[in-house]
């Protein structure tokens, strides 16, 4: 009798101390994995979201779509070419921020890409104009209505055409936030307005290297 409560004891504490065992490693494990995600605003992580195939066209009228995404990182900015003040805002921090990459020999596999909410007004001929007069480099993405809508239906993109005035103007509203998309085609974060030059290559540099730490 007393070899079997001896028995039932000895089993008892190893339970415990396997449970205890478990749960210490359980908890270094959720700590080490939360720990995997830095504190970046607006990385989308640990899922970010796979771009699919869309159709649309660049400014000298090649077709683009996501071929085009693979293997860069992408900025990419909903606007229109009349846009009175956050898109030429917008476009120009965004300039500040491929000076500054450029200065750091770390734009080679950067590109600014402006899609077109306005495909009405906005020709390639105009976006040409208006994308080349912010930075030569940049990229002016417009095409039809279903076209623009195949992309950014995919990250949630809402826009408005306001009322025409008697000259046949309109305005368009349109979100201020400046998506980032990885070389493998991934929506990987989202940055709100107000924008500024420093932060943006500061949160690049801090997610490029978290990405390829996970590769």
């Amino acid at each position: 009798m007393k070899n079997r409560v001896l028995t039932s004891f000895a089993i008892i504490v190893c339970f415990l101390v396997l449970g205890a065992g478990l749960g210490v490693y359980t908890s270094k494990y959720y700590r080490t994995d939360a720990a995997a995600k830095p504190e970046i605003e607006g990385l989308l992580w640990p899922n970010p979201k796979q771009i699919g195939p869309f159709t649309a066209i660049d400014h000298n009228g090649n077709p683009f779509g996501l071929e085009q995404l693979m293997g860069k990182w992408s900025f990419v900015f909903f606007g229109y070419t009349h846009c009175p003040d956050v898109c030429p805002i917008t476009l120009s921090v965004l300039n500040q921020v491929y000076q500054k990459l450029a200065a750091e020999n770390a734009v080679n596999n950067v590109q600014v890409i402006f899609v077109s909410v306005d495909p009405e007004r906005d020709t390639k001929e105009q976006l040409a104009s208006y994308v080349e007069y912010f930075n030569k480099e940049f990229i002016g993405v417009g095409g039809t209505g279903q076209q623009i809508a195949s992309l950014g239906q995919q990250m949630g993109i809402v826009y408005y055409h306001g009322e025409k005035s008697s000259s046949g103007e309109y305005a368009v509203d349109h979100t201020a936030s400046v998506f980032l998309i990885d070389p493998s085609g991934r929506w990987v974060a989202l940055f709100s307005a107000p924008h500024q030059a420093e932060d943006l290559v500061n949160r690049l540099l801090a997610i490029q290297h978290f990405i390829d730490g996970q590769v």
